[in-house]
């Protein structure tokens, strides 16, 4: 073989010799197609059937059309002559193989590696088949076959610090919602499970051995209780961590919440401040430090120059209700930016006597019952559930992309082939954790 073709093709198996004079352009599956020419022979050490060295012959050959790697944007195929053996011995006949593709296989394997690439997109499986001039079928044994080697292997040890997450599940599923974690420091995916019921995850972490679950320092959660229990059971010597973002979620929740609540009132009554508050909602979930004061501009519903901080000030003027709920979402979020749990635990008490939304009033009742939980989110104020937030989002894109998904075990497969295939070599350092 050429130095040239060994290195454009990857076809590195030194028993083929291509026809160079011989290339071919012709239409195949409807399609310009571009044939290459070789041959495969070389002397057998010993019949595969009864394994003597001697009493082989060449009995002729046989004509193999393999898929390539496309070339030039074309389609490209290896008409391959292969030869054939036959033993006197045993009187049993056999092929040459090759390397560049499996037994009974017409897909190089060079083709197979260049489509499992494809899978860390969050691409259909049907544009990845369209794409390499395969079927889809193929597409999904690939992923089916060597998914299995991406999958977790309890005889391992499991990171210091997880991450607990769910994400919407399929039909096929019997819960609603599958269970899916991670490392916290790395943020590398380690497995997904069918569902979050407790008694699914206390049998799935049961096949840790104790000294392994007894090795987790952290783990961060949203505030799902059941997770709390499983922690509590599986691993008990973790901290337990509520991710800050679900806390600020909730206050961001209930803020907007009232806000609409109180805009329905003006609706009819005063339409002009019912538009300037919908106009400008975006304000009210603003950090209070990134409002200016100055300079001042034209704002459109304004009939006077003003600064953000101004329409802030100017529509809580108007609607008083809404400033108590304004000033205690602010302040706790204020807490949670300059890790002062102390400062945080004291709104808490005092807010109570605030005349706060109702829907404030019962997450602060919530905070409360985790507090033990929400302090560790200040020691540990550098995990979070953010990777594994965004793991999620590429799950939810590439099941909007392949129009959903039915078989719950392609569909961990087709995750584990997104999050895991390749793994970085650098890891984080463990000094960022308190």
């Amino acid at each position: 073989m050429s130095s040239i073709t060994e290195t454009l093709l990857q076809l590195k198996d030194k028993n083929i010799t291509f026809d160079h004079e011989n290339i071919s352009e012709c239409v195949i599956r409807h399609k310009k197609s571009l044939v290459l020419y070789g041959k495969l022979t070389y002397t057998p050490d010993c019949c595969p059937n009864c394994h003597t060295t001697n009493g082989i012959v060449k009995n002729g050959t046989r004509q193999s059309r393999l898929s390539l790697c496309q070339i030039s944007g074309l389609n490209a195929y290896l008409s391959l002559t292969k030869q054939r053996f036959y033993c006197k011995i045993c009187q049993s006949s056999f092929t040459a193989e090759t390397p560049i593709v499996d037994k009974h296989c017409f897909i190089t394997n060079r083709l197979k590696q260049k489509i499992m690439d494809t899978f860390t997109e969050t691409i259909s499986e049907t544009y990845i088949a369209k794409q390499h001039n395969v079927s889809v079928h193929t597409v999904r044994r690939i992923v089916d076959k060597v998914a299995s080697t991406l999958k977790v292997n309890h005889n391992t040890q499991l990171p210091h610090h997880l991450c607990f997450d769910e994400f919407k599940s399929v039909k096929s599923s019997d819960s609603a919602m599958s269970f899916i974690y991670c490392d916290a420091l790395t943020h590398q995916l380690i497995d997904v499970v069918h569902d979050r019921k407790p008694s699914t995850l206390l049998d799935y972490f049961a096949r840790y051995d104790t000294q392994t679950r007894k090795a987790v320092k952290t783990i961060t959660i949203d505030m799902f209780r059941p997770y709390i229990q499983v922690s509590k059971q599986v691993f008990p010597n973790a901290h337990i961590i509520i991710d800050p973002f679900h806390i600020v979620q909730a206050l961001n929740r209930e803020l907007t919440k009232h806000r609409v609540h109180v805009m329905k009132a003006l609706h009819q009554n005063n339409r002009r401040l019912y538009n300037k508050m919908k106009r400008y909602w975006k304000l009210f979930l603003s950090n209070t430090d990134t409002l200016s004061s100055y300079p001042y501009h034209r704002f459109p519903l304004f009939d006077w120059m003003t600064h953000t901080q101004g329409i802030v000030d100017y529509l809580l003027e108007q609607v008083p209700e809404l400033r108590a709920t304004y000033d205690v979402v602010h302040q706790l979020r204020a807490a949670l930016h300059n890790r002062d749990f102390d400062r945080f635990e004291e709104i808490l008490i005092w807010a109570k006597q605030e005349a706060i939304s109702p829907g404030l009033r019962r997450v602060l009742r919530t905070f409360k019952g985790y507090l033990p939980y929400i302090k560790n989110t200040f020691i540990y104020h550098h995990l979070t559930n953010g990777a594994l937030e965004g793991i999620n989002h590429k799950i939810k894109v590439l099941k909007r992309n392949a129009y959903g998904y039915r078989n719950f075990s392609h569909f961990r497969n087709r995750i584990l082939f997104m999050c895991k295939l390749y793994v970085p070599y650098t890891v984080p350092s463990t000094s960022l954790v308190a």
